[in-house]
């Protein structure tokens, strides 16, 4: 194991700087090799306890090879999360200088996780803990009121909350039950949490298959919010370190540090609960890791495969307080609207034909019909979107579905394995193609 060598080289070269002297090896926290809080925290800072800490050295591991992680802090790129091995020296007021050997490396390919160790003098625990407070606050990302919404693991192009919540189309008591429980936690739910001794952290699901406008409504939400004076915590996972629960962590450390009440919204939460970030992603909606925000915190989660979702999230009290499922499109007034919205100036009444087929379809079904028919009528150097063409790129739209799902049922798996593709399985039927959120 990774770890053992690191210790291994950490007692091997505290026997040579502290021969005799007692230590205790701990795991350590992976900020105090974080770049930022280096940077940040300068010889001479003053520790709990009257200690201070007086500076470090980098050192060279065989077991572990530096490398850094970056990305933007405010309006600079910066080295973020770093691979490497240090000793970091303090001095106590009344007592002997003392140094931490310490060394953070990754444990494979397939974990973006830093794991560090440390060794500590036998009694000098409590200053490096106090130093690992001060490292974790200086990375944590800092929430200030002059901001709107505080992206994690990408930057502001990842998220943009410029939809009107009159601009969402869905059945009006789903859209009344959701803006109603995000402001009845946070004008009356915060206290009775608090009253209750709880932290005051709620959780809300928004399940549906891929294109029936979660992404949308998560935007719309999260205007609505800034709109009460509440700030956003986005979390992308379309970065290159993908889903992690490192973001998740920084997350929370971001909701926990801000002084006002914050909309927090994980996109694709399914995409986190891998291995054993499951069970990580567990102690959080179990309260374990929750952020303690006395403002108020409501996490968005959205997932299009809800069966990923399974019986020790969905069915276990307090994990999940409520789930939205977001449907395809269920009756007539409903394709109506959202016809009438996509169609906008180029709507005519005679386009009212076609509603019947847009039944059991999601949103961005709509959404791209009406696009490909101005596509159509452009073509023909046609002004306006006739009933044929808007009935003629449905029946295109229609084509490529049934086209895909019978590639996805008559395809083989390649290979020497008889097993079954499971990435085909999450593909829902009626929208092989996805469409998007």
């Amino acid at each position: 194991m990774q770890y053992e060598r690191l210790v291994d080289w950490a007692k091997g070269v505290w026997e040579e700087r502290w021969p005799g002297r007692r230590y205790m090896t701990v795991w350590a926290s992976a900020e105090c090799s974080n770049m930022i809080a280096q940077n940040q925290i300068r010889s001479g800072r003053r520790l709990r306890g009257k200690a201070r800490f007086d500076g470090l050295e980098r050192l060279d591991c065989p077991v572990v090879t530096p490398i850094s992680d970056y990305g933007t802090r405010g309006k600079k790129m910066t080295l973020t999360t770093t691979a490497g091995a240090y000793v970091f020296r303090f001095s106590v007021e009344g007592g002997d200088p003392f140094e931490v050997i310490y060394a953070s490396s990754y444990f494979d390919d397939n974990v973006q996780d830093l794991t560090a160790v440390a060794i500590v003098p036998a009694d000098r625990l409590e200053t490096w803990a106090a130093f690992e407070f001060v490292c974790a606050r200086a990375v944590r990302p800092r929430i200030r009121r002059r901001r709107d919404v505080y992206i994690i693991g990408g930057t502001d192009a990842f998220f943009d909350p410029t939809v009107e919540w009159d601009d969402v189309i869905l059945p009006d008591d789903l859209k009344r039950e959701l803006a109603d429980d995000m402001e009845a936690f946070f004008t009356k739910g915060v206290d009775i949490y608090r009253q209750l001794k709880l932290a005051p952290f709620r959780k809300l699901l928004l399940a549906g298959v891929p294109g029936t406008g979660k992404t949308m409504l998560c935007a719309a939400m999260a205007k609505l919010a800034i709109s009460h004076g509440r700030i956003v915590v986005y979390v992308s996972g379309s970065d290159r370190d993908g889903a992690s629960f490192e973001k998740i962590q920084r997350a929370l450390q971001a909701v926990t540090a801000a002084r006002y009440p914050v909309l927090l919204i994980v996109e694709e939460i399914d995409a986190y609960l891998q291995g054993e970030d499951k069970a990580r992603i567990l102690n959080v909606l179990d309260g374990v890791e929750s952020p303690n925000n006395p403002e108020g915190a409501l996490m968005l989660a959205t997932t299009n495969y809800p069966e990923v979702i399974d019986e020790r999230i969905a069915k276990r009290p307090g994990r999940l307080d409520r789930i939205f499922v977001i449907p395809t499109i269920q009756d007539d007034s409903h394709a109506e609207q959202m016809l009438r919205h996509y169609m906008a100036d180029q709507w005519r009444e005679e386009h009212l034909a076609v509603v019947p087929e847009l039944i059991n379809q999601p949103g961005a079904f709509v959404r791209e019909a009406a696009l490909h028919a101005r596509m159509l009528a452009a073509h023909e150097h046609r002004t306006e979107v006739s009933l044929e063409f808007l009935q003629q790129s449905i029946d295109s739209l229609l084509r490529q579905i049934r086209a895909g799902n019978d590639f996805l049922r008559d395809r083989r798996p390649i290979g020497l394995t008889n097993a079954p593709n499971k990435s085909l399985r999450k593909l829902p039927r009626s929208n092989p193609f996805g469409f998007g959120g």
